[in-house]
């Protein structure tokens, strides 16, 4: 069994909040907190191209995406499924990458009308390819789940929330990546 050091964990309470609109968590806030604080650059804020391929009604991204038409376009500005949605975009253009997709099949079903997500490996997969493909190095991934799994090859981790739900409620693990390389094969 090997041993990580994290630079950064933490257990946030979040009993008695709704977990539909993940951004509107403490944890969530928090880590794109860290996320915006790490685009300074020498004292210098730029303007960070934030991708959000399963957006809902978070309005944090420059390009959000949601497959379902009830946000489109009050809250999003494409309306496509989240892979196809995430080839159209440039490579190495990105500075933040919201990844949240819906992680229950209580969610996939009420929001998508299919089976969850992360039953599809291959799909999961390629999302974590396109979200390596997309972000410039150095650029951070926000992933919310059910587990702490690395989106793809290429990624270090940086900071990880325990957002304890409560009850019977399943909890949320919000990780924060890095992409540490520039290209998958160095």
């Amino acid at each position: 069994m090997s041993e990580m050091a994290y630079n950064y964990f933490s257990l946030i309470n979040c009993l008695g909040l709704s977990s539909s609109n993940t951004h509107e968590l403490p944890a969530m806030k928090k880590l794109f907190r860290q996320a915006m604080d790490r685009c300074i650059i020498d004292d210098k804020i730029i303007d960070p191209k934030i991708i959000d391929p399963f957006a809902r009604q978070c309005q944090w991204g420059t390009l959000r995406n949601d497959i379902n038409p009830e946000f489109y376009p009050t809250y999003t500005t494409h309306m496509m499924d989240a892979l196809e949605f995430l080839t159209y975009i440039e490579t190495n253009s990105s500075d933040i990458i919201l990844f949240d997709p819906p992680f229950s099949n209580r969610q996939s079903n009420e929001e998508y009308n299919t089976g969850n997500l992360y039953t599809n490996p291959a799909y999961i997969v390629d999302l974590g390819l396109q979200c390596f493909r997309i972000l410039k190095p150095g650029g951070y991934l926000l992933k919310c789940g059910y587990n702490s799994n690395k989106p793809y090859k290429g990624f270090e981790l940086k900071s990880i929330i325990l957002c304890q739900m409560g009850a019977s409620r399943n909890d949320i693990i919000m990780t924060l990546w890095q992409k540490v390389q520039s290209s998958l094969f160095d």
